[in-house]
């Protein structure tokens, strides 16, 4: 596996995992739209000042996650109702996913751990989810909870929600 940001010549190998996305993993993903166009857009640094990873497997996107310094809107008027700081400058919003052929595999650990890493190198203070996670999805909810991440609140949308966040480390 090799995992790095994406480039702007990967905007058909993004567009060929986002497609291929089976429809149930889709509906727990849903940051951006799955077509060819906000591939390039997120591979052209394009998308709404965000970064992205990938995790490959030889060729292929196996796994990629797309980061937002600060809070997407609907995020930010939940955690404003919490009992936390918000920071633009520290804080990012995180959405990864992994492909279903690679799921409990791994994958999301590694992807997960690099992505970390570079957002503690760029200052990074705590890491929110993009949108949440469902509560129905249990095994995302482990995956989260075992990586150190704690659920701040909860929310109605399609269904119970949860709003968890991870502490990168404390501002100087």
């Amino acid at each position: 596996m090799h995992i790095r940001q994406v480039t702007q010549h990967d905007k058909d190998k993004l567009y060929l995992y986002l497609k291929t996305l089976s429809e149930e993993t889709r509906k727990r993903f849903g940051p951006h739209p799955f077509d060819e166009h906000t591939a390039w857009l997120v591979c052209s640094g394009g998308y709404k000042n965000c970064m992205a990873y990938i995790c490959l497997n030889d060729v292929l996107v196996v796994g990629y996650a797309i980061v937002k310094q600060g809070y997407v809107p609907g995020d930010r008027n939940r955690y404003i109702g919490y009992p936390i700081t918000l920071s633009d400058r520290h804080d990012y919003t995180l959405a990864p996913s992994v492909a279903d052929a690679y799921q409990s595999r791994g994958v999301g650990s590694l992807l997960l751990e690099f992505v970390l890493e570079d957002l503690r190198k760029r200052g990074a203070y705590k890491i929110i989810l993009w949108g949440g996670v469902q509560a129905s999805n249990l095994k995302a909810v482990n995956f989260y909870n075992k990586h150190g991440f704690r659920k701040v609140g909860e929310f109605e949308y399609y269904g119970n929600n949860y709003d968890l966040v991870k502490y990168l480390q404390k501002l100087c």
